[in-house]
């Protein structure tokens, strides 16, 4: 008895699958089999396949893209079976759209996983805020656009697959439509790309470097040198820039974190000081009155460089004294000049630490002057000038005028 209830179990069964699902092959039903498989794998452990390629602070939201387009293809693979159950006109079109979406995401992640062990490969280790990572060079971009190229042609021509396009004559018109849209395309993008490849083949300019660039007000943070762009971050406003790399090579670029020697990156300060009054007559002591004058001046800076080195968070080179000279006589002033040397600018992409070190140490630099002319005696203010107006006094003649008394 439970054998014959079981028989008919089955056979409701099987009567009830044959109805909802379509009369497919074993090969194409084991392919459909094994793609749900592999999108279900592909949602669980994305979190896994991920690890392998990065860890930074957009990877939670790729994982979330990577599980949502796994489910779409799904979703498409159970309506198409669905579909050819009761027409045969759709000739599989959702499976070939989940197909192609999976081509498309599985060539995306190998290119990733590629380069990443490229990167480990032909990058150069630096230290950028304590933690060492690895920076792009000419042959990591050199390596990422033959992967770029490859996997572009192989998924372009698996998906032409895809959709049926099985002859010579399809296969090749497609390729040459595609090809000849980069040919089209390739003055916007080309030049970027070349100029990329000059940036990474100087060796000058990394990940992490301060720079100011020609025609940009401001200092930079290189962030990134991509394909096209170059990601800055502007250290006095603290937010980020793009400048493609062909505007970007257009001027002189001045990298700050590369120093010609080791005393440092030198920079000045200008000053502008009353001229002295000589109360004495005679040269001679109107000359010492002048060689008091310049040791006051030189007494103020050496002042502030004894200061500015007791202060930790004042980020200048201390075995390298300021320097100073007279450098212009202008018409109502002295202008001095103060230059004093930078530590080395430390390896960063935190805005905040470039700022600290660069603008910072420069006011407190220049607060320290200021205090030491106040000790000195001197006055840092450009004098007042002198205006002097003169005005015509407007006096009345009583005195008639002669013309009009000969007529009276």
């Amino acid at each position: 008895m439970d054998e014959v209830y079981l028989l008919k179990l089955h056979e409701a069964g099987q009567r009830v699958l044959s109805w909802f699902l379509p009369n497919m092959s074993t090969i194409e039903w084991t392919g459909h089999i094994a793609i749900l498989i592999w999108s279900m794998a592909m949602i669980v452990f994305a979190g896994r396949l991920f690890a392998m390629v990065e860890n930074t602070s957009s990877t939670m939201m790729k994982m979330k893209v990577f599980r949502s387009l796994n489910f779409l293809v799904i979703v498409l693979l159970l309506v198409d079976l669905v579909l050819l159950r009761f027409t045969i006109d759709m000739e599989q079109l959702f499976s070939r759209i989940g197909l192609s979406i999976l081509t498309a995401y599985v060539t995306i992640y190998l290119y990733s996983l590629a380069s990443y062990h490229s990167f480990k490969r032909f990058g150069t280790p630096k230290t950028i805020d304590n933690k060492e990572v690895f920076v792009e060079t000419y042959s990591t971009r050199i390596v990422n656009l033959l992967l770029v190229a490859t996997t572009a042609l192989g998924a372009f021509y698996i998906i032409i697959k895809i959709w049926g396009a099985d002859s010579l004559l399809e296969t090749t018109g497609i390729m040459g439509i595609f090809i000849g849209f980069l040919a089209f395309t390739s003055p916007v993008w080309a030049p970027d790309i070349i100029s990329g490849l000059i940036i990474l083949n100087s060796q000058i300019l990394d990940d992490g470097d301060v720079v100011v660039i020609d025609g940009f007000p401001n200092e930079y943070i290189i962030s990134k040198v991509s394909f096209v762009y170059v990601t800055l971050y502007d250290i006095r406003n603290n937010h980020r820039a793009l400048v493609k790399n062909s505007r970007f090579l257009q001027g002189k670029i001045d990298n700050l974190s590369r120093i010609a020697s080791t005393d440092g990156m030198r920079a000045s300060i200008h000053y502008n000081i009353g001229y002295p009054a000589f109360e004495s007559r005679s040269g001679e002591d109107r000359v010492e009155e002048m060689n008091r004058f310049m040791k006051k001046v030189g007494n103020m800076f050496d002042r502030a460089f004894e200061g500015c080195a007791e202060d930790d968070s004042v980020k200048i080179n201390k075995n390298k004294p300021f320097e100073w000279a007279l450098t212009q006589a202008g018409d109502y002033a002295l202008e001095f000049t103060l230059w004093f040397y930078f530590q080395r600018i430390p390896n960063t992409k935190v805005t905040a630490t470039a700022r600290k070190h660069l603008m910072g140490t420069t006011y407190k630099v220049n607060t320290a002057i200021y205090e030491a002319s106040i000790f000195e005696g001197l006055d840092l203010s450009t004098p007042d000038l002198n205006t002097i107006t003169f005005a015509r006094d407007l006096v009345e003649d009583d005195t008639p005028d002669p013309r009009v008394a000969a007529m009276e």
